[in-house]
């Protein structure tokens, strides 16, 4: 694991903790730090097909890619604030601009690594299966390596959520299906400048399994 993704983690973990000390304390002093929050976290397993540059994408790489990542959440109400760190890889094949796109046998491999902010509004509270919509931002660590050459950043942007849940217990078990844009990411470059594409948002599906803290 890289430093920057540890410190994701951590960064996304601390919160939790808190609210995990917290859930020991005596209730008075429990209510006062935050009266009505629910906090979960668990992990998130999902595919992601670049749709924002489908050409691009499928001329190098075709198959989605799959991610595995971190939520955490706290429920305030009706609202849903969730914090998600996602992570995929994919291995495709360097091409030439071309209509068709030539294959040159060289790999290639991008690297995803979203980081998302989300506030969701639940629509049916009180039904078995909770549906929620939200939106929000998201930063993007990426990185496209190749043979001949490479690219890398970290661009923001925006998404849009909807999700189903279903109480077990303390778990909180669904799945997710969101659309991002990041828009103005690769730059004139390669494969892309050729489709005219640079936006590396998509869609993902996900399920998702969070563990209720307090």
């Amino acid at each position: 694991m890289n430093r920057k993704l540890l410190a994701l983690v951590l960064l996304a973990l601390a919160p939790a903790a808190a609210a995990a000390a917290q859930a020991g304390e005596p209730a008075s002093q429990t209510d006062q730090a935050g009266p009505g929050w629910t906090w979960r976290l668990g992990p998130r397993l999902g595919l992601f097909d670049m749709i924002n540059s489908s050409d691009s994408y499928d001329a190098v790489y075709g198959d989605p890619m799959p991610q595995l990542g971190l939520a955490l959440e706290a429920e305030i109400g009706r609202w849903l604030v969730g914090l998600t760190y996602d992570y995929g890889e994919i291995d495709g094949e360097q091409v030439l601009p071309g209509r068709p796109p030539r294959p040159t046998g060289d790999d290639e491999t991008l690297t995803y690594r979203p980081l998302s902010l989300t506030a969701a509004w639940v629509v049916n509270p009180a039904a078995r299966w909770r549906w929620h919509l939200g939106a929000g931002v998201t930063l993007l660590d990426w990185e496209d390596e190749g043979v001949t050459r490479s690219a890398s950043g970290t661009d923001t942007g925006g998404h849009a959520v909807a999700g189903a849940r279903r109480e077990r217990g303390r778990w909180s078990l669904g799945g997710e299906l969101r659309w991002s844009t990041i828009p103005d990411a690769v730059g004139e470059a390669g494969i892309t400048r050729f489709f005219g594409e640079d936006d590396l948002g998509g869609v993902a599906v996900h399920v998702t399994a969070l563990y209720r803290l307090r």
